[in-house]
């Protein structure tokens, strides 16, 4: 992972971190602490470390305590065990959690909440800082603290000791810090924190989303979230990408005429003291009376060019907000206009990302896209914010933006595979996710099939041996049963789809010789359906502005975009691919929710 080469080690040996022979613990370059990551993520589990000495930090995820045996309660029987209290875990992983830690003590799960005398004996914890999969188990004894205190699910600890082998026989638990000291207690109130049962649901953790990363599914998956950002940045920067900023608030509705609803519009927020201050229509025409006077007062004048450039762009805007009035919007819906015109949170990043390539030849983006989207069956797949990798290239044709695709996406998945295993063998394992490393391996060892939309549609319509329940015809959207099909059943590997009716594709796509169809493609892979998609730019001055029109927008909008055009055209081609679809597949996931920190969805946006 990128993030551990932060770090610096406690010792002077030059072994490098994940050494399975190395003698020395990693500590974190910006805080005095190791991170869990460079003690039990080692190939050896941490066998190498043993004797040596730590500070770790981490949260809770669960807890036995081992009770120590009381004088009055007789002789010691050789056959007798001691009383251990498990929290934080169902009763057969409280048990083999105990048994782990106290050499084979099988443990009796206890029902907490009840008040009781504080325990007398040794607490056995599992921490995880969230550096990596494995937790490690640290060992504490009541003299140090109130062991209540420091075995609540949830609470943060930061202690110091000697790393220790443990005793047993389970080999998913290899090395133990015994507690020699307390540096801090971040407690939790087990009655009010909403994770204080380590197996939540998937509804639960989402209703939590502040604290949903203590959990380990979505731990490991922001984990391989971060890999993947990191690994788009690599590729790019490689082979000779400029990375662009483009912008998230955008004033060009570059979808068509029925799509526009699903934008999300900007307004600005009032506060009391704005009651008195709201636009009516009276004031309005009031204004627009006075301003016309000053206009006319000016140009007789003829004395202040500036002042008068003024007042006419002043009854310029008060025209339009009259002409808003009119069509029934609201006085205070049209005082929020911020920038004089209506803005919303773009829905693509295509159109500014162009304007760059047609300048600096090869760019990509990085940023969040924003849809409105109304009540869907896949809700599992609907999100109103999602992040997506945009990339144009000048000089390029469809096929040369279909290779980088390709190269892009097999090189991202190659790169997860190999740097993020313990997250995806964990997820696979999870009954969140499915086994993906052999989809993985298939996506990134053989070549994709590449077919075009004809030849897709005229497959399915042959398809005797399974019935789907959308309509399908030529020039038809292909649905997700359909894609499925072709992805899981038939190829069974990523499909490219391209050469598209030019209806079911956007405006700047390029249109071919048959005046049908355009140069667009779109990626689908197994389990997920459509992961990219892109197109070669429509260059041509005449065949973009008739295709503008033809999906109902207007030209006077989009003149900034034409300038592209106008000045210096260029064959150029582009793609995007949407990261949250991505990380399903690679991870297995079932629910795009699941695949971005603080998901946005209809009636959703809790923090």
């Amino acid at each position: 992972m990128a993030a551990s080469s932060s770090s610096t080690s406690f010792s002077s040996s030059s072994s490098h971190e994940g050494d399975a022979g190395s003698s020395y613990i990693e500590c974190f370059k910006y805080s005095r602490r190791a991170t869990l990551r460079s003690v039990v993520g080692r190939p050896d589990g941490g066998a190498g470390l043993v004797g040596e000495r730590a500070v770790v930090g981490g949260w809770v995820r669960s807890s036995a305590v081992v009770r120590a045996r009381r004088a009055a309660a007789g002789p010691a029987s050789p056959s007798r065990k001691p009383e251990v209290e498990a929290t934080g875990l169902t009763c057969t992983e409280g048990a083999t959690h105990a048994g782990l830690m106290a050499g084979g003590i099988p443990a009796a799960a206890s029902a907490g909440g009840s008040a009781r005398r504080p325990a007398v004996g040794t607490a056995l914890v599992r921490i995880n800082d969230g550096s990596c999969v494995a937790d490690l188990q640290i060992v504490v004894d009541s003299a140090l603290l109130p062991l209540d205190q420091i075995t609540a699910t949830g609470a943060c600890v930061l202690v110091e000791g000697k790393i220790e082998q443990v005793e047993g026989t389970l080999p998913q638990y290899v090395v133990q810090m015994k507690v020699e000291k307390i540096l801090h207690i971040g407690p939790v109130d087990s009655e009010k924190y909403p994770r204080s049962n380590a197996h939540s649901s998937p509804d639960l953790v989402r209703g939590y989303p502040h604290l949903a990363a203590r959990t380990a599914t979505v731990a490991s998956t922001a984990r391989v979230r971060s890999e993947l950002v990191h690994a788009v940045h690599a590729f790019f920067q490689s082979n000779g990408f400029f990375h662009v900023n483009t912008p998230t608030i955008t004033t060009t509705t570059a979808t068509s005429a029925g799509n526009r609803g699903k934008m999300l519009r900007l307004t600005r927020l009032f506060s009391k003291s704005d009651n008195g201050n709201r636009i009516t229509p009276e004031a309005v025409r009031a204004a627009i009376k006075e301003k016309t006077k000053q206009v006319e007062a000016l140009k007789r004048s003829e004395s202040n060019r500036e002042a008068l450039e003024a007042a006419e762009q002043d009854l310029q805007r008060a025209n339009a907000l009259s002409r808003q009035l009119e069509q029934g919007a609201s006085a205070e819906s049209s005082q929020d206009e911020f920038f004089h015109r209506p803005a919303y949170l773009t829905p693509c990043h295509t159109l500014h990302l162009e304007t760059y390539a047609c300048a600096l030849s090869s760019v990509y983006t990085f940023s969040p896209v924003f849809q409105a989207e109304s009540e869907s069956l896949d809700s599992d797949r609907s999100l109103a914010e999602r992040w997506t990798v945009d990339v144009e290239l000048a000089f390029a044709e469809l096929e040369d933006a279909i290779s980088c695709a390709e190269d892009c996406v097999k090189s991202l998945c190659s790169t997860v595979s190999k740097d993020c295993s313990d997250e995806l063998k964990f997820l696979s394992s999870n009954q969140a996710g499915d086994a993906t490393s052999s989809v993985i391996e298939a996506a990134v060892s053989s070549p994709w099939q590449k077919i075009k939309y004809t030849e897709a549609v005229n497959t399915l319509l042959q398809v005797t041996d399974k019935t789907f329940e959308s309509k399908l015809e030529l020039g038809m959207p292909l649905s997700r049963e359909h894609l499925s099909y072709l992805a899981d059943d038939l190829y069974k590997k990523p499909v490219i789809i391209y050469d598209y009716p030019k209806q079911l594709k956007p405006f700047y796509a390029r249109l071919k010789e048959d005046l049908k169809t355009v140069s667009a493609f779109d990626l689908v892979v197994p389990k997920v359906g459509i992961v990219a998609c892109g197109a070669q730019k429509e260059e041509r001055m005449d065949n973009l502005t008739s295709r503008i029109e033809e999906s109902g927008l207007q030209v006077e909008q989009l003149e900034w975009y034409l300038d592209t055009r106008r000045h210096g055209t260029v064959k150029h081609s582009g793609f995007s691919i949407d990261l949250e679809s991505l990380i399903l597949f690679v991870t297995g996931l079932k629910d795009v929710r699941d695949a971005i920190p603080f998901h946005r969805t209809k009636g959703h946006a809790k923090c």
